[in-house]
């Protein structure tokens, strides 16, 4: 095919920053996809997207109310799915049974099985399935993977303290009437609080840094209860997770400590480290998405390295080949490049750098830290996807039929 048909589903707030990555792809030379169609049962919501889409790239598209008719239509040939997670696996199956292929917003599939779901209607269909995880394939954050993994500019890599702790009121006024936050503070809609939603960017860098995870112990506690107004479920207490406190065990010895609260009155903390046995790298950022920001490092004898330092040193070691694959057409928006690994997914027929299997096993960790401070004992991530555990997940499945 000459350029992709793209039909977006979902017209909320990430569906926005979607819009902004195509748009960047343009501004860059690359026009291999139009953005042809559009989905939410919302129909005003759903017309202000098109009207952006339209003074954005020019392009009225065409409206659906749901993923069967988008996919019946003709009118695209792949999906990208930025509806709440709950919607996610019915969404994406769907779409994949309808001949589409697609990509799905983190988390793939709001549990285990959901997301099992959507990697066997894309086996069945022989479809493809991305999934629009952006963080690690900014240039900081490529940059900062070969400081630590390829330069080896802190040595081996020995554990790790990330910490989140501030204080926010979601029975405030602004939080209240924002339904882009409310929906994410009910454990039916988005499978958790922010261990699985940001969380799931967090875990994903983690793999990609330090491998695979082989064990997580975990608390989690609710302090805060607002009631919150939701379409889909009525009005419910809040009932995710406001505060955590974790620790990691990867298969290759690495421990880390990952702890976060909203819900911690005084003094705000936003910390990520990484100590190896040269030296340690700081985060730039705050407490989530990892080296998004860049990083700095500090050597065991004292020296500095800034981040100012690292980016010359990273571009300066890739070839021709190498830069062209990280970053296509000069792009380095990460989440630019999220929609183009998409795009070039579909018109090659290549797997995606970030399949549905690949962040099975970071949204594992995620479910890890739940199963855990459910059970009450340290979690074995390979038994989570395994589904030997899932009590805290089997409430969700049962909800939604899953």
């Amino acid at each position: 095919m000459e350029k992709v048909r793209i039909g977006i589903l979902g017209t909320g707030g990430i569906a926005g920053a979607h819009l902004g990555g195509y748009r960047a792809l343009l501004d860059a030379g690359y026009d291999r996809f139009v953005l042809n169609g559009l989905c939410d049962k919302n129909a005003a919501r759903r017309a202000t997207f098109a009207a952006k889409v339209k003074e954005m790239f020019g392009v009225t598209p065409q409206e659906f109310d749901s993923a069967e008719a988008m996919a019946a239509s003709g009118a695209v040939d792949a999906a990208d799915i930025c509806t709440p997670h709950a919607f996610h696996h019915t969404t994406a199956i769907a779409c994949l049974d309808g001949g589409l292929d697609v990509m799905v917003e983190k988390p793939c599939g709001i549990t285990v099985k959901a997301s099992d779901l959507i990697i066997a209607a894309a086996s069945r269909n022989q479809r493809l399935v991305a999934v629009a995880e952006q963080v690690r394939r900014g240039v900081k954050a490529r940059a900062m993977n070969w400081a630590v993994n390829q330069a080896r500019m802190i040595g081996d890599i020995r554990f790790w303290s990330v910490v989140g702790f501030s204080s926010w009121d979601f029975a405030a006024e602004n939080y209240r009437d924002a339904y882009a936050w409310q929906w994410r503070l009910l454990k039916l809609l988005t499978g958790g609080g922010m261990v699985f939603d940001a969380g799931a960017h967090f875990a994903d860098m983690m793999l990609y840094l330090f491998g695979p995870v082989e064990e997580v112990y975990a608390r989690t506690m609710t302090y805060q209860q607002p009631l919150i107004q939701s379409p889909e479920l009525g009005a419910r207490p809040m009932d995710v997770e406001d505060t955590w406190v974790s620790t990691w065990k990867f298969a290759n010895g690495i421990v880390g400590q990952y702890s976060w609260s909203f819900s911690a009155p005084g003094e705000a903390v936003a910390t990520q480290i990484f100590y190896g046995t040269g030296g340690s790298a700081r985060d730039r950022g705050g407490w989530m998405h990892t080296f998004q920001n860049g990083g700095d490092l500090t050597l065991a004898d004292g020296t500095r390295r800034s981040y100012e330092e690292i980016e010359p040193m990273f571009r300066a070691q890739l070839d021709a080949t190498e830069r062209e694959r990280l970053f296509p057409h000069g792009v380095e928006n990460d989440m630019a490049l999220e929609c183009w690994d998409f795009i070039d997914s579909v018109l090659n027929r290549r797997r995606p750098e970030i399949s549905a299997e690949d962040t099975l096993r970071a949204k594992a960790v995620c479910l890890a830290i739940y199963e855990s401070a459910t059970a009450g004992v340290p979690v074995k991530v390979q038994d989570v996807i395994d589904g030997k555990v899932s009590a805290y997940q089997d409430p969700i499945n049962q909800h939604w039929g899953i």
